[in-house]
């Protein structure tokens, strides 16, 4: 046998991963390692990708398990100290470094022994830790567990058989591989990088808004019927079943089938969205608006019967005999605005989804849905023995109610950009 020489094979960084990182920590989204490599290996990575910054110290965490006689001993030694050095530093027991952007890195044995030995300590010790090396699959897993019990939403990429444990406990795992990691985790990646780490927050992001968003909707919309229907109850007339229709399918089902349409914003910044509907911003927006389209309802129905051509209902007959006169007429009118008005006031975009224009089948139908109202407040035409509408000469009153609609619009526009 002839020696040649050594074969040296080199693992290099992809290129996608330190902007990716980079982009992770603007967000101030915060980017952990869990590795089964050397430490100085793992801290070498940590600093080609930007996990940890020019400039940023590393110190090292040394848990010992206790043993003849001596107690556990948890220690902290900056990776930067000259050899000199260390020595004094790995004695400084119980000295717990809390500098800003300074990041742990430990090994499996001493995050088994600090998870046993110094429970208490091991919250601030997650907080600051970045880099953790020689971690066994089991360790990964409990890693994720107990940051989850920080309450972080933890999110994993592995491409490994040992990754998967911490894939299938964390909130979020990605496989990076199609191999046995992508069994255990939800998403898999069709590109073996973190590329699709952004992707899938803001993806996730748009999607948890977008359902808020639809949620409010259909809850405003069966606000805006229960207050006309109340309305025109009172006064002894209602909608007529064509009006109900025309609600119904021709604007609700159109309007909430394509405003979830929009697509994600393009950027990932800081911003998180609320995490509940049950929290003060959600039920505000809702109790604000409501107020709203009740009182323009209201007085739209005052201004009604203050005009001079205005005849009162006839209230020896039932609401269907009724139809048409002036109060259902406006009434439709102006709640047909006000399903309109809510859907584009609800659709906010910025910071988590693409501005409203973006979702052009959105945009398109809200244009001809506000024509078609338009139509129907000034020149309804043919559709007024279909729809039961009673007829108005009185074009300054007409204008009265697109101006009322109009009003309406920015008010509420103001009352959820304030309140969003």
């Amino acid at each position: 046998m002839l020696f040649l020489g050594f074969l040296l094979m080199k693992n290099l960084l992809k290129p996608e991963t330190a902007p990716v990182i980079h982009l992770l920590r603007s967000a101030e989204i915060r980017t952990v390692m869990a590795t089964g490599d050397n430490m100085l290996t793992a801290v070498n990575v940590a600093r080609s990708c930007r996990m940890v910054e020019v400039g940023e110290p590393v110190v090292f965490v040394n848990a010992v398990p206790p043993s003849d006689g001596q107690p556990s001993a948890l220690k902290f030694i900056p990776a930067e100290s000259p050899p000199q050095q260390l020595e004094g530093s790995y004695q400084q027991e119980g000295c717990f470094p809390e500098q800003p952007l300074t990041h742990f890195a430990l090994n499996g044995k001493s995050f088994a022994v600090v998870c046993e030995h110094f429970p208490d300590l091991l919250p601030k010790i997650l907080v600051q830790a970045t880099i953790f090396a020689r971690m066994s699959p089991d360790q990964k897993t409990l890693l994720v567990r107990s940051l989850q019990g920080l309450n972080y939403c933890v999110g994993m990429c592995g491409d490994g058989a040992n990754d998967c444990g911490a894939l299938k406990a964390a909130d979020v795992g990605i496989s990076l591989s199609e191999a046995e990691a992508s069994v255990a985790s939800p998403f898999t990646s069709k590109i073996a990088n973190i590329d699709c780490v952004p992707i899938a927050i803001r993806e996730g992001r748009c999607s948890l808004v977008t359902s808020f968003v639809v949620f409010k909707y259909m809850a405003l919309y069966s606000l805006v019927q229960f207050v006309s229907v109340l309305l025109l109850y009172t006064i002894n007339t209602n909608l007529s079943d064509l009006q109900f229709f025309f609600f119904d399918l021709v604007i609700t089902t159109t309007v909430a089938a394509l405003m979830g349409k929009t697509a994600p914003a393009k950027e990932l910044g800081p911003e998180r969205p609320q995490g509940t509907l049950i929290n003060p911003l959600v039920l505000g927006s809702l109790l604000l608006q409501t107020g709203l389209l009740v009182a323009v309802q209201v007085i739209c129905y005052f201004i009604t019967v203050s005009q001079r051509w205005y005849i009162p209902l006839n209230s020896t007959v039932t609401a269907p005999e009724n139809l048409p006169n002036y109060e259902n007429t406006v009434v439709f009118c102006i709640s047909g605005f006000q399903y309109l008005i809510l859907a584009v006031v609800m659709s906010k975009g910025y910071p988590f989804r693409r501005p409203l224009y973006s979702n052009v089948f959105f945009l398109v139908a809200l244009l001809v849905l506000f024509g078609l109202m338009i139509w129907l407040t000034l020149y309804p035409l043919g559709f007024m023995n279909m729809l039961t509408l009673k007829g108005i000469d009185d074009m300054n009153f007409k204008l009265v109610l697109l101006g009322m609609a109009t009003l309406h619009f920015f008010m509420a526009f103001v009352l959820e950009v304030r309140g969003g």
